[in-house]
């Protein structure tokens, strides 16, 4: 039995079709059928069965898949063995919230840029439900978010930290009253994707208290929503590190907190099936260390 066929029967598995397996693992469509037709003739059974353009697996297929992964594992472990004075070489995908990329890992990073030279890393800003998506398909080794949408068969999650919000707005803007009730607040609420967590919190804690949001505006960058809020055109919330320097200046004034003592967890997670080279282990390592102490 070829360990390619297992990492084939793998890749279709995360991608959903043999199209896009081919394109992760840089073959042929029809190589993917080739692999996927020989692992079903060594087994004796079939795999997939076809449900629109989607390949679903049959119940022998899944009890293969969970075999397969652990023999992928145990190989690449194998395969590391003989590499341990080398081992920091390769690269690392990591995906992650664009908050905690510019605002809270510049010490990770710059650690692992020194203590693996070796490694590229890369490093993309994302949705929690795009890190969550990138995780299962295999597009990238490591997620760091607020939230994963996840099983506990899919992902190994770990909590590395708690967080504080804020609400900020320019100095001057009358600002809303989040602490009574039935209130309704003029000042846009500046915010980025529906699924973010501190907008879902903010939304639901509001909500319960009859106040109403006049109004929603919707950005997909950090730095956009921070120009609009200096400018006095709304408010936001952040995690109080991301603005922790314009508050010191001055810049962005607090607003009364309506969510009280209430803290946000960090996760780091990884693939069950995938093995964590010593490169994702070092990054893990970092990242315990700077979150947990800060």
């Amino acid at each position: 039995m070829d360990i390619k066929c297992l990492r084939t029967f793998q890749a279709v598995v995360a991608c959903g079709t043999y199209a896009k397996a081919a394109d992760r693992l840089g073959y042929t469509q029809s190589t993917v059928t080739v692999h996927i037709k020989q692992l079903e003739r060594d087994l004796g059974l079939p795999l997939f069965e076809r449900i629109g353009r989607r390949m679903v697996l049959t119940q022998k297929g899944a009890e293969a898949l969970a075999q397969a992964a652990e023999i992928i594992a145990a190989a690449d472990r194998l395969a590391a063995l003989g590499t341990e004075e080398t081992a920091l070489q390769g690269t690392l995908r990591v995906d992650l919230a664009e908050t905690l990329l510019c605002y809270a890992l510049d010490e990770v990073i710059a650690a692992f840029r020194e203590r693996a030279p070796g490694v590229a890393l890369r490093l993309r800003d994302r949705t929690c439900a795009q890190v969550s998506e990138n995780l299962r398909d295999g597009s990238c080794d490591l997620g760091l978010t607020y939230a994963f949408d996840w099983q506990p068969e899919d992902f190994s999650i770990e909590e590395v930290g708690q967080i504080r919000t804020t609400l900020v707005a320019a100095p001057g803007v009358s600002l809303p009253d989040f602490q009574s009730a039935g209130q309704r607040a003029e000042l846009p609420f500046i915010i980025d994707e529906p699924d973010n967590v501190f907008r879902i919190a903010l939304e639901q804690t509001l909500d319960a208290r009859g106040v109403i949001l006049a109004e929603t505006m919707e950005l997909w960058s950090s730095q956009a929503i921070k120009r609009l809020v200096v400018m006095g055109m709304g408010f936001s919330v952040f995690p109080r590190f991301a603005v922790a320097d314009e508050l010191a200046r001055g810049t962005f004034v607090e607003i009364p907190d309506p969510f009280g003592e209430r803290t946000f967890p960090i996760y780091l997670g990884h693939r069950k099936t995938h093995w964590l080279t010593p490169a994702a282990r070092l990054f893990c390592d970092l990242v315990r260390e700077q979150l947990r102490a800060g």
